[in-house]
């Protein structure tokens, strides 16, 4: 939130300067501002999520198609990324497997992407992001959880799920780290993604 604000009141700072400077100094102050504003916003997309969950990591397409098939994702089904980087996984759970699907991500800046990625597709009835700590959400609702965290962070989110997770055949998915005393049910030892299932499962009848 500080790196936020921090990028915005540059931006103020910015073009207040090039309002009021003199023509001779125009060119390389606006040089000077662009370069500022890119690092900083450079620094706090890199920062600002590893300070909370995990550095961003891209998922190749493979790996999240691989993560969605072995979580038996279902059309209707909810689904929650946490730490959702860009939004590619949130958009394919979406668009190609019909389910209803909730990023929660900390940068404003790819929040920003993602919800713009998610308009332009055409897929606002059915994906959304929300920008926020993932810590302070409520996941009753889910039906699955993708989460590729560094393993602090799983330990620290394993009693919340444990807690929030309650319905039947909810499944939880980590990716290259595991949480530790879960059984795992499903696995890609390649890839490395691990699924649990926090409830009983139901039969249907």
């Amino acid at each position: 939130m500080i790196l936020f604000y921090l990028v915005m009141g540059l931006g103020a700072v910015t073009i207040f300067l090039l309002l009021t400077s003199t023509k001779g100094f125009l060119l390389p102050l606006i040089s000077s501002s662009i370069a500022l504003l890119v690092v900083t916003v450079t620094i706090s997309s890199i920062m600002l999520p590893q300070f909370l969950g995990a550095p961003w990591v891209p998922t190749s397409k493979e790996l999240v198609n691989k993560i969605l098939s072995i979580s038996e994702l279902k059309p209707a089904e909810t689904l929650y990324d946490l730490g959702s980087g860009d939004g590619r996984l949130v958009i394919a759970a979406a668009r190609d497997f019909g389910a209803r699907a909730v990023g929660i991500e900390i940068d404003p800046f790819r929040v920003l992407y993602s919800r713009l990625r998610i308009s332009q597709l055409r897929l606002s009835g059915k994906a959304k992001i929300i920008r926020s700590n993932f810590f302070n959400i409520d996941l009753r609702d889910a039906d699955v959880v993708i989460v590729y965290l560094l393993q602090e962070t799983l330990d620290k989110l394993q009693y919340k799920l444990e807690m929030e997770l309650t319905k039947p055949n909810c499944r939880v998915v980590s990716v290259v780290f595991r949480f530790k005393g879960w059984e795992v049910i499903r696995s890609d030892q390649e890839a490395r993604i691990y699924v649990y299932r926090t409830r009983p499962a139901t039969t249907d009848t």
